[in-house]
């Protein structure tokens, strides 16, 4: 059994169940109603109840029971959703007709609460960016428009009551009652989908729910028409092409500061720099700095320096401190925005200008793409690099989502370079579990506190390693110019407290070695990740991983090469030195 197989198990949000009726076809996972197709035809990504508290948390949700009436194909699931202050409880009802599906909500607060929204939400698939829409609002009327190609800063569409669209031969129309919904582009955050939500969040949040107060929702998709020629048999072949599809970019880790390293860190190297973020009391800041460049010369490492502050002269006196430091990176973002406001960023020039600092200096935002996308026209012109960080749970946990999440990474950098104009783009930290919350609307706490929060379990697991392969696979794919990833040591690190590097930190030792080398563009089956590294005199250095529990055998090949046999075991990251083609 692999380690940590248990918890990822665990995670995968419930083991899943296949309902049919007619040409419809669901996979219950837990709470979720998941790739929702009819005649084949993929349709929704999901539906799911959520209750979100007063800082957008996801309110954890159980399965309280799950019972199937076969005889009109209807499952009454029951939920909990429990946090500290929150307790509510909810049923929903799917069921499957000949033509509709329809989702009851109904739901009831236990206790007195504040939230920012319950009920349902739709997740629509981000491979259906371009197709065109109808849009159903609620005073009857519709409008014509289409899912956003480019990654949409704000929402696509308001005062939503359904849609109506076409897809590979099968009309659609979705229509949703008990709230006024909207819709938002989840990519985003990384998430592969578009999102319809209720309720409209030009209306003022956090609401209060006192206990006893109901919500009822409905949904109704219904569908008509043939699915046109599918796109043939799945494959399990692994082609490497000789196509360049990119340059393998220099790779960073996060300095590990809650707590620092106990002892210096062994079997790490080729790392660009440690990544330091400055955040909190500022009478903190020289004892992080230190910390962080002692991780950096463990590594034989440059500093990455990212100043957190609302304080102008802060910057000042940290620029100060960088002396005889080996910073190479150093930029600056709003305590509360968590972008580089134009006011902080004057000071950061005045900074350098004055102390002679001559190393990068970056701008964006330290949190997510979406506060880069929505902000794109305050960051600075004159900064040499844009930044956001990535992490795949900010809105679900569930492997499934993490997953998902990776091609996503590529689409989201991509709008980043598309945003920047040209200037390099530099990703990072990327981390599992978010690490600090960018729209609390309460005061935010102690870093450590938020550090403690960014732990997840699966950081040490073997999934760990196979996502982490496919981030890098699509990050390269999209043409970034570096990428940081995780923390060098401890629970959100890729060195444990003994030392002992992680199945994700084998992974990342390998690819810093080889950075600056071109990328092959690969085709792989689905459920595959593949990162092909041109070497000297042709041969390739390929990393393959499995993104599922399932063991499997894939076939590699490619122009010139004879195609080998590869046996993975789940969640599994496979090495393998292919040579050069034969002509």
């Amino acid at each position: 059994m692999m380690p940590g197989s248990d918890l990822v198990r665990s995670r995968m949000g419930g083991a899943p169940r296949t309902l049919a009726r007619g040409r419809w076809s669901v996979e219950v996972r837990g709470d979720e109603v998941a790739d929702i197709r009819f005649d084949g035809v993929h349709l929704l990504r999901a539906i799911r109840p959520v209750v979100r508290d007063r800082d957008w948390n996801t309110v954890p949700v159980a399965v309280v029971s799950q019972h199937l009436t076969d005889a009109d194909a209807t499952l009454v699931t029951r939920l909990r959703f429990e946090t500290d202050g929150i307790a509510y409880e909810a049923t929903t009802r799917l069921r499957l007709h000949d033509d509709e599906l329809t989702v009851d909500f109904d739901g009831r607060a236990l206790v007195d609460f504040e939230r920012n929204r319950i009920g349902l939400v739709v997740l629509h698939p981000a491979a259906d960016a371009g197709r065109a829409v109808r849009v159903k609002h609620t005073d009857g009327g519709l409008t014509t428009g289409s899912w956003p190609t480019h990654i949409s800063p704000h929402q696509p569409f308001r005062d939503v009551a359904g849609f109506e669209w076409r897809k590979d031969g099968v009309t659609a129309t979705l229509s949703l009652s008990g709230d006024v919904f909207e819709t938002e582009d989840q990519r985003n955050w990384t998430d592969a989908s578009f999102k319809t939500y209720s309720t409209p969040l030009s209306l003022p949040f956090p609401v209060a729910v006192p206990a006893g107060a109901d919500c009822h929702q409905h949904l109704r998709l219904a569908a008509d028409g043939r699915a046109e020629s599918g796109a043939g048999p799945s494959t399990e072949e692994l082609t490497v092409s000789s196509t360049v599809a990119g340059v393998l970019p220099p790779v960073s880790l996060g300095a590990s500061l809650y707590p620092p390293p106990a002892r210096p860190l062994d079997g790490l190297a080729a790392y660009e720099t440690v990544l330091v973020e400055l955040v909190g009391e500022e009478e903190r800041w020289p004892d992080q700095l230190r910390s962080a460049a002692r991780q950096a010369d463990a590594l034989t490492a440059h500093l990455d320096v990212r100043v957190v502050t609302a304080e102008p002269d802060a910057i000042g006196r940290c620029v100060a401190q960088l002396a005889g430091l080996p910073v190479a990176r150093l930029g600056v973002f709003d305590r509360d925005s968590h972008v580089s406001a134009p006011a902080l960023w004057g000071a950061l020039r005045d900074s350098v200008r004055r102390h002679g600092f001559t190393g990068q200096l970056v701008a964006g935002t330290r949190a997510h793409f979406t506060e880069l996308n929505r902000n794109i026209h305050q960051i600075p012109e004159d900064a040499d690099a844009l930044t956001f960080s990535v992490t795949p749970q900010m809105h679900a946990t569930e492997i499934p989502h993490l997953i998902d999440s990776l091609a996503m990474q590529r689409i989201v950098a991509e709008n980043a370079r598309r945003l920047g104009g040209g200037r390099p783009v530099l990703v990072g930290p990327v981390t599992l579990a978010r690490r600090f919350n960018a729209v609390a609307t309460t005061a935010a706490p102690d870093p450590a506190v938020d550090a403690l929060r960014a732990i997840d379990p699966l950081q040490p697991t073997d999934f760990t390693a196979a996502w982490t392969l496919g981030s890098v696979a699509s990050l390269a794919a999209a043409g970034v110019a570096g990428v940081c990833y995780f923390e060098t040591g401890g629970p959100r690190g890729i060195v444990t407290s003994d030392q002992t590097v992680t199945p994700a930190g084998k992974v990342l030792n390998r690819i810093a070695r080889l950075r600056g080398r071109p990328v092959l563009r690969c085709t792989a089956p689905d459920g595959i990740a593949a990162l092909a590294v041109l070497l000297d005199g042709g041969s390739v250095e390929l990393a393959v991983a499995n993104l599922s529990a399932t063991a499997r055998t894939i076939t590699v090949g490619g122009p010139g090469r004879r195609p080998i046999p590869v046996d993975l075991d789940g969640w599994s990251v496979h090495h393998a030195t292919l040579d050069a083609p034969v002509d």
